[in-house]
């Protein structure tokens, strides 16, 4: 027990650091799950905007829904969780500009699920 109490607060440091490090624009991306679940989406983003497959704020379409993009400034979180994505693709900047206009110029993230939740 005395051995697991230091391995507790460590976890629980590294999670509420990682949640004070996160930019406004990050926070859009957070999943409804607990724990380092809710932050895939950002990872994910943030690993194809590394690898220049994706610009600063990308446009997230859930099921065919667009959620958030660059221009609206929104608090709410994608009401999905890391279990409910079947897949995810990422659509380049160069592609997503000419069917999206300017809320496709940092590219596209478009996730599927299992269950058909979109927003309201």
């Amino acid at each position: 027990m005395r051995k697991l109490i230091p391995i507790l607060v460590i976890l629980c440091l590294t999670f509420s650091c990682k949640m004070s490090n996160l930019t406004d624009i990050e926070k859009r991306y957070l999943l409804t799950d607990s724990g380092n679940k809710k932050f895939f989406l950002i990872d994910f983003i943030k690993e194809n905007q590394e690898n220049g497959k994706l610009g600063e704020i990308p446009m997230v379409i859930v099921n065919g829904e667009p959620f958030t993009y660059h221009y609206k400034e929104t608090d709410k979180k994608i009401e999905i969780s890391k279990n409910d994505i079947k897949r995810i693709e990422i659509m380049e900047s160069e592609k997503s500009i000419p069917l999206f206009g300017s809320a496709g110029k940092y590219g596209i993230v478009k996730l599927y699920t299992y269950v058909n939740k979109t927003r309201e």
